[in-house]
């Protein structure tokens, strides 16, 4: 009656063998109280050792690399054969697995079942044939659905990453192959302006990138053409004067033909200076990193340089800063010495156009995304049709 209750609600199966390994109680073949399980002939070890592996029970242990011993069940035989079970009979609790018919794994563990501090018998509790299997069934079939979604995952977003990135990123790459063997390509690179991740980001700068390359190299063949047409002018002048040499016939005329060539050499002299500096300044902007610069110094520190200078005298230097901003407010990202030697040569030309006693005022506005500098004069200015000229590279 102990063993059934032991094994209420429960599937598993007990098997009880006394000190000799025999079976004496079996939850399986439970009788009526008072009966007994005969026993049949070979029950006692004297019997002839059943075979307790084979060839499936080694590839089964050999599949679950582990230290869990697997044999075939025995089924009433007696249960020294196992040698967990022998194990138990000296004290011992030991797990086994056992395969059934058709290959049906059953996990075992054998414990001594001990009285008065003496072995009196051996407790081999089961699970029921192919219980194991179902487990193993169950979650083999979760991990194949997690295995395939994670393949369908990984495909769906190989098939998204080759459409959203790797198929943007080949046009960009292809466009700028093309870049490099013709810039005026830069008019047909690929526009993601709809996008507002990292590869719209990258379209973007790229682009961006690519126009300034393109319009720098623009401006560097308008300067060369400049610079050969301004350089053109005076060794025309100084030619066509010095082919009129033959002709004179007075010393006066050859004196005055003479200073007409010097003329025209120093015009020359001072172009080719102004182009060494206008290409320093190109280089130097192109290749110093900029900083920030607080204009508001600038303009104090100029302002006040200049009002020592002899060419401020009977001349009144003002500055005119939008009041109730903090200094900061007029701090700009660029070169300080490029700012400053603006600053320098405006007031240096309104100062020359300023007659005596005249007013110079410099003023800095804060815009919503601008700094206004402005320098303010009272000279004669600037004729309306040379506005749009004031910028031109070495215009006279």
């Amino acid at each position: 009656p102990l063993l059934p209750s032991l094994l209420e609600q429960t599937t598993n199966r007990a098997r009880v063998y006394d000190i000799g390994g025999v079976l004496i109680a079996d939850s399986s073949r439970i009788l009526r109280p008072g009966s007994i399980i005969p026993i049949k002939p070979g029950g006692r070890l004297t019997e002839q050792k059943p075979r307790t592996e084979n060839h499936w029970t080694r590839l089964t242990q050999w599949l679950m690399s582990s230290d869990l011993r697997v044999y075939k069940d025995i089924g009433q035989a007696n249960g020294r054969f196992y040698p967990e079970v022998k194990a138990a009979l000296k004290g011992e609790t030991t797990e086994l697995m056992m395969l059934a018919r058709k290959r049906r794994k059953i996990v075992s563990v054998a414990t001594p079942i001990v009285r008065g501090n003496e072995v009196r018998g051996v407790l081999l509790l089961s699970t029921v044939p192919g219980e194991i299997d179902d487990v193993q069934k169950a979650e083999l079939f979760a991990v194949l659905f997690v295995v395939l979604g994670a393949a369908a995952a990984t495909l769906l977003a190989s098939f998204l990453l080759a459409r959203t990135v790797a198929e943007p990123m080949r046009q960009l790459s292809q466009y700028a192959n093309e870049v490099t063997r013709d810039i005026s390509a830069v008019k047909d690179l690929p526009r993601f302006d709809d996008r507002a991740d990292e590869v719209g980001q990258l379209a973007r700068s790229f682009t961006l990138m690519t126009r300034a390359l393109y319009r720098r190299i623009e401006a560097s063949e308008k300067f060369a053409a400049d610079v050969a047409h301004e350089l053109k002018n005076p060794l025309t002048a100084a030619r066509s004067t010095a082919e009129s040499l033959i002709y004179v016939k007075t010393d006066k005329q050859r004196d005055e033909f003479i200073e007409q060539i010097q003329l025209e050499l120093k015009r020359l002299n001072k172009l080719i200076s102004d182009v060494a500096d206008a290409s320093r300044l190109d280089a130097d902007l192109a290749l110093q990193p900029f900083q920030e610069v607080q204009l508001k110094t600038v303009v104090n520190t100029l302002v006040e340089t200049f009002r020592d200078l002899p060419a401020a005298e009977d001349r009144h230097l003002a500055i005119d800063i939008e009041p109730g901003l903090q200094p900061s407010a007029f701090d700009i990202s660029g070169q300080n010495g490029r700012v400053e030697q603006v600053l320098t040569n405006l007031l240096a030309n309104a100062l020359s156009f300023t007659a005596t006693g005249g007013t110079v005022t410099v003023r800095l506005r804060r815009a919503p995304l601008t700094i206004d500098m402005i320098v303010d004069d009272q000279g004669p200015g600037i004729d309306q049709d040379n506005i749009e000229n004031i910028f031109t590279r070495f215009y006279t």
